[in-house]
């Protein structure tokens, strides 16, 4: 069984803001097609938009799971974005299907 991470990072700089979450926790819930292309994958990382996407995955957690996650807060002058988006091609359903294997 997939045991979800418990410590996670918020990322904001001075014009927004993104959860920081492992791309298999996200496979393994289903909902990467849920997350919009205001999201950013980097590595095994995903940074969820603060706005939508980061409740979409918090909402998701919740249900899979009885406790929250620790959230740390990291300020940076500048996130870079320039990152692979949700949606984009290499992340096809195969993608997906790998990470929950």
């Amino acid at each position: 069984m997939h045991e979800f991470s418990t410590e996670l990072t918020f990322i904001a700089d001075p014009g927004h803001g993104w959860l920081r979450v492992p791309l298999v926790d996200i496979a393994v819930m289903g909902i990467e097609t849920a997350i919009s292309n205001y999201s950013f994958i980097d590595g095994h990382f995903a940074y969820l938009e603060e706005d939508a996407d980061c409740a979409v995955y918090l909402k998701a957690l919740a249900e899979c799971r009885q406790i929250k996650p620790t959230i740390e807060e990291e300020v940076r002058e500048h996130f870079s974005r320039n990152r692979p988006r949700f949606g984009d091609a290499q992340f096809s359903p195969e993608f997906w299907d790998k990470l929950r294997s």
